[in-house]
């Protein structure tokens, strides 16, 4: 037996509450993005060379210490799907090959904005 009709269009207006809400807290956490700026790239890079560096490649410039299974942030930074919320949503979610080092919301900034950096024009 199906659920009636109503259950489901009741359904689907909470989940698109829910999403609205999601919404208007993000921006009203994050501002206004042609305002904002993003992190500190140099702050970036040292917590790149600091933390990520014994994995990845961090910088054109850095050749030691990553290994074949983590991308370097170059290739990241060139990959057009790359974008401030795709990163910021990778760093917030634990990944099994990747330690969790609880990146502030600063140091999630920062890191951000170095790899963003890297991009070629």
């Amino acid at each position: 037996m199906s659920a009636p009709s109503g259950s489901r269009r009741g359904k689907r207006l909470a989940v698109a509450v829910g999403m609205h809400l999601f919404l208007v807290a993000w921006f009203a956490t994050t501002g206004p993005l042609h305002s904002q700026q993003l992190g500190d790239t140099a702050a970036g890079k040292r917590l790149a060379t600091e933390w990520c560096s014994a994995c990845h490649l961090v910088g054109p410039e850095v050749r030691r210490g990553a290994t074949d299974l983590a991308p370097p942030f170059v290739e990241l930074a060139n990959d057009a799907s790359t974008t401030e919320f795709r990163l910021r949503a990778f760093l917030m979610t634990p990944h099994k090959r990747m330690p969790d080092f609880k990146l502030s919301r600063e140091q999630s900034d920062d890191l951000i904005a170095y790899i963003l950096s890297l991009r070629r024009p």
